[in-house]
């Protein structure tokens, strides 16, 4: 039985090392190709550099994931607790369709929404990348809201109904004071999601003032580049996750705490 066990543990930490490597691999890569010819002045033509506003695309790209993490975290926190404990007709179809919909890829939708978006006047402004990140990014969300909502003890709800509360009340007077870990969860993980964001910007944005950080960095490419430019490049990608590497580590206990929130269910 104990080597059962040893052995178990020790496939897991090889299966996770191979996937560490994975993730690290391009990391590494992409670091040291940035000082490969130009050393640590490429870090310095990037954040000095005529069109690439490192600065303000930073500023954009947390006006973008901060706006959208805000307005997910609420959707999915109302949506989670409405599905896990009120009661209406087609809740459950509802909800397997909603989540049915985490199938659909943006790529495969990308000229009805930039139809629409141009329809709505909405094209070439943040609200109109923000929107669509809400919508794909939220489902997400509400899937960890649901399942947390659902491990929450049914006798806390029938007591607060008793006494009076009605659903609003008790999804603030009991519900959120017990989902701190699942709502920092949701709340990094919709920051990082939207900050990673490339094609929704890409697709929308044509103003350069207002490119995040994931569609700026374009502009360091050129048809032929030289490889004191293409260090460069790479120092721009490697500036460009800062940010949101930070976030995530600084995150990283709620990350745990929050994954693990909802798994056990009364």
């Amino acid at each position: 039985m104990r080597n059962q066990k040893t052995l178990m543990w020790t496939v897991m930490y090889a299966v996770l090392c191979v996937l560490a490597a994975m993730w690290i691999y391009p990391i590494v890569i992409a670091f040291v190709e940035s000082f490969k010819v130009g050393g640590a002045g490429n870090y310095e033509a990037v954040l000095n550099h005529p069109r690439f506003d490192y600065w303000s695309a930073i500023g954009n790209s947390f006006l973008l994931a901060g706006g959208s993490t805000v307005i997910i975290v609420v959707i999915s926190s109302l949506a989670g607790f409405a599905f896990a404990r009120m009661r209406f007709r087609g809740r459950n179809f509802l909800y397997r369709a909603l989540l049915a919909c985490m199938a659909i890829p943006v790529a495969s939708v990308v000229t009805p929404l930039f139809a629409t978006m141009n329809d709505l006047g909405l094209r070439d402004s943040y609200v109109g990348v923000i929107i669509p990140l809400v919508a794909f990014n939220v489902l997400v969300m509400l899937l960890l809201m649901k399942n947390h909502f659902d491990g929450i003890p049914a006798e806390l709800v029938e007591a607060a109904t008793i006494d009076g509360a009605r659903p609003i009340g008790v999804f603030t007077k009991i519900f959120l004071p017990l989902s701190g870990p699942v709502l920092a969860n949701v709340s990094v993980l919709s920051f990082v999601y939207c900050w990673n964001e490339y094609l929704l910007p890409n697709l929308l944005l044509s103003d350069e003032g207002k490119f995040p950080v994931t569609a700026a960095v374009a502009l360091l490419q050129y048809e032929r580049m030289s490889q004191e430019q293409i260090g460069q490049l790479y120092a721009g990608l490697i500036l460009m996750t800062i940010p949101s590497v930070i976030v995530y580590l600084f995150s990283q206990r709620y990350l745990q705490s929050g994954l693990t929130a909802g798994a056990v269910k009364s």
